[in-house]
C-alpha cells in the first residue's frame, strides 16, 4: 500500500502509534478527527481531516488529538474496528480487526518510517496499549492494540507490538513478513531428541510458548513448526522447540504427527 505523496507533508516526526477506532468497519466523521490515517475493514486507506504536520512539536492549533499526552510528535494511524470489543473475557464484537487492516497497518506504518526517518524501536513504533508501558505516559486503560481478533494466539500489549515492530521491519529490509520461529533468549536446556518421541504439528497461525501452563511467555510459534511432546496434561503440552527450548502451549493448537 502507497500513501499519497500529498498525504505526507514536509515535518518532523519522533514516532507512529497503532490504534483501533473502537467503531464500525467504516471510518465516522470522528475518526477523520482524531487520526492522521485510517484503514477501514477492506484496507481502504483514508485520511483525516488534520494533516501529520499539525502534530509538529511544538504543537501550535488544531492537532489530532489520538493518543492522552502523547501527541507532540505522534503520527495517529487507526485501524477501524471493534465496535463493542470486550477484552476479558475477550470479545471482539460485529466488527473485529482483520488480516487485511493489520497488513495495511504495517506496510503504511513501514512507510511513514522511511519518510519521516523513524526508527523501529518500541518507542517509536507502538500500539496505543504500549503507551503507558513504553513511555510512561498514563492513559485511561486503553487496550488497543492488545489482541489480534484474526489471531486469538497472538495476545498482550508487548507480544502484539513486538510483532509490529518485526513486521515493519522486515519491510523496510525488503523483506516479507514470513512467520517465522521466536525462540527464547539464552542456551536451551533439553536433551537431544530421542528415537520415538513423539512430534506434532502447530495448528494455529501463532502459537504461545510459555514459560509454564497458562504462564509467562517466552516465544511463539507459526503455524506449521514441528514440536517435540514431551508430556502434556489439562489441555497443556510440554514441548521441545527446533531449537531445543523447552516450553509449555495449549494442546488444542497441536496435531500430534502420524
Amino acid at each position: 500500500m502507497s500513501i499519497p505523496k500529498s498525504w505526507l507533508p514536509a515535518a518532523t516526526m519522533a514516532r507512529v502509534i497503532l490504534h483501533w477506532t473502537g467503531g464500525a468497519h467504516v471510518a465516522s466523521t470522528l475518526d477523520r478527527q482524531h487520526y492522521h490515517l485510517i484503514v477501514e475493514g477492506d484496507g481502504n486507506l483514508v485520511r483525516g481531516d488534520l494533516p501529520i504536520s499539525a502534530n509538529q512539536a511544538p504543537i501550535r492549533g488544531n492537532y489530532a488529538a489520538h493518543t492522552l499526552g502523547c501527541n507532540s510528535g505522534s503520527i495517529g494511524l487507526s485501524l477501524c474496528s471493534m465496535a463493542g470489543a470486550t477484552e476479558s473475557p475477550f470479545n471482539p464484537g460485529q466488527q473485529p480487526t482483520t488480516a487485511e487492516q493489520w497488513k495495511a497497518g504495517v506496510e503504511i506504518i513501514a512507510e511513514l518510517c522511511r519518510t519521516y526517518s523513524i526508527p523501529v524501536t518500541p518507542e517509536t513504533v507502538l500500539t496505543h496499549a504500549e503507551v503507558q508501558g513504553n513511555l510512561g505516559i498514563k492513559q485511561r486503560g486503553k487496550w488497543d492494540i492488545a489482541r489480534l481478533a484474526f489471531d486469538p494466539a497472538v495476545f498482550g500489549a508487548r507480544v502484539v507490538g513486538d510483532r509490529l515492530r518485526r513486521e515493519v521491519q522486515a519491510v523496510l529490509d525488503g523483506k516479507r513478513a514470513a512467520p517465522a520461529v521466536l525462540e527464547p533468549a539464552g542456551q536451551p536446556s533439553a536433551p537431544a531428541a530421542k528415537e520415538m518421541e513423539l512430534t506434532a504439528t502447530v495448528t494455529a497461525p501463532r502459537l504461545n510458548l510459555r514459560r509454564a501452563p497458562d504462564g509467562e511467555i517466552v516465544g511463539s510459534l507459526p503455524r506449521g513448526a514441528r514440536l517435540a511432546v514431551l508430556d502434556h496434561d489439562r489441555g497443556w503440552s510440554e514441548v521441545r522447540t527446533p531449537a531445543g527450548h523447552l516450553g509449555f502451549v495449549a494442546s488444542q493448537y497441536l496435531t500430534l504427527d502420524a
